[in-house]
């Protein structure tokens, strides 16, 4: 139920109608929205990077993952309801709001992954991993219905009312999140223990050296760090994708916002009933095998995304993208999940975070100053697959079978 309720921020806010809004209303200027977008999801992406190690560490130490959990989520539901207030020319007011519920969006992210190690094993944690997602994207799904009445507001130089019809689009996906994460909160439960601090210690010193002891165990978790790797890479043009999508359609195919609300529609479905087969798919043929074949599917999007012509052709590139969304994350997770010693969900959860926002900023960014210099998207989108195709490259050399092998190891024997 999480999930249900972070897609919502994410296929609303991030990906579709604010981010559709923030450029042609706020911004009022394509190259310009394009790199300021893209500077914002950078900016997110670096503060969750150096964060997500720290509060991984603590939550482990003092048993807090939930508490964490919480206070991403009110991060999210506050400062997405106060983009409401934002209109035309406030640019820069809008740029830091959307940056906070956004850095509260992908923290809660590592701490709600840190409960899958706990509540799964090796039979079934691609189905859980793909439940999960699978409900997500339901949810995405349902919140994009919702709100799309509003998208025909989102207009170069709209009336007061047409602003003013569009700015409760963040005020519904505040509501949709305080809502849809109660069932969490009442019913999930936190299995880690809180263990005393030592003399002259705090959570905050503590955080830093249990960081530091889980860097100098790569030798004995080395599978899970080369996944970790390749997640590094691929993850950057799944974020990069999820950044622009809408607005490539917008832009460069000439998608109306009703009709990418409609292609959007489409695409989590797709990636509703990707996660779940590839989740099942996952625990008969491995992790590994299953994450190749979507980053295959991922590369075969951006090519086709960049010969697109027309709304038909974007159309196919969706399904395949939303195939390789719902299976890559969803699949991603349940293998660093079985790599992971339990006793150590959240902290190696907050190395997933890590990992997977380390090096995050580069693809947005680099999409928005390659738009920005050429005054096209099309050699922007073709930047993106160099991403999944080193992250191929690089989750080759994982050996499935020793990762989760080395789970089982005892913290900190050899």
């Amino acid at each position: 139920m999480y999930d249900f309720a972070d897609s919502a921020f994410t296929t609303v806010i991030v990906t579709t109608l604010y981010a559709l809004y923030y450029k042609k209303i706020v911004v009022a200027d394509d190259q310009r929205g394009d790199l300021l977008w893209g500077l914002a999801a950078s900016i997110s992406e670096i503060a969750v990077a150096l964060l997500a190690p720290m509060l991984g560490a603590i939550a482990d130490f003092s048993g807090s993952r939930k508490r964490f959990l919480a206070a991403c989520a009110v991060a999210v539901i506050l400062f997405t309801a106060s983009l409401h207030w934002i209109g035309p020319g406030m640019a820069a007011l809008g740029f830091v709001l959307y940056v906070l519920a956004n850095v509260g969006f992908t923290g809660g992210g590592i701490f709600i992954d840190s409960f899958l190690p706990g509540i799964s094993n090796e039979r079934n944690a691609g189905r859980i991993s793909g439940m999960k997602w699978g409900l997500g994207y339901l949810g995405g799904l349902l919140a994009l219905v919702v709100c799309g009445g509003l998208a025909v507001n989102i207009v170069r130089d709209p009336t007061a009312e047409q602003v003013d019809q569009a700015r409760l689009i963040p005020l519904i996906i505040a509501a949709w999140y305080g809502l849809a994460v109660i069932p969490t909160f009442l019913f999930l439960r936190d299995r880690s223990t809180a263990r005393p601090l030592p003399a002259g210690e705090n959570y905050v010193t503590l955080g830093f050296r249990q960081l530091w002891r889980t860097l100098k165990q790569v030798r004995r978790y080395r599978e899970l760090f080369k996944l970790l790797l390749a997640f590094v890479v691929y993850n950057d043009g799944i974020v990069t994708v999820i950044t622009f999508a809408a607005l490539y359609a917008e832009q460069t195919i000439g998608f109306t916002p009703a009709e990418i609300v409609t292609m959007f529609i489409v695409m989590n479905v797709v990636a509703l009933v990707g996660a779940g087969t590839f989740g099942w798919i996952a625990d008969r043929i491995g992790q590994k095998r299953t994450i190749l074949i979507s980053l295959g599917l991922w590369i075969l999007a951006i090519v086709a995304a960049y010969f697109a012509q027309t709304k038909t052709a974007f159309y196919a590139v969706a399904v395949l993208a939303g195939i390789g969304m719902g299976s890559c994350q969803s699949v991603t997770r349940s293998l660093v999940a079985l790599f992971t010693p339990k006793p150590n969900a959240a902290e190696f959860a907050g190395f997933l975070g890590f990992a997977g926002k380390a090096v995050a900023f580069i693809g947005p960014l680099l999409f928005g100053i390659i738009s920005h210099q050429t005054g096209s998207q099309r050699p922007a989108i073709l930047s993106v697959g160099l991403f999944f195709v080193v992250g191929m490259l690089l989750l080759l050399m994982v050996d499935e079978a020793k990762g989760k092998a080395a789970s089982r190891l005892p913290v900190g024997e050899d």
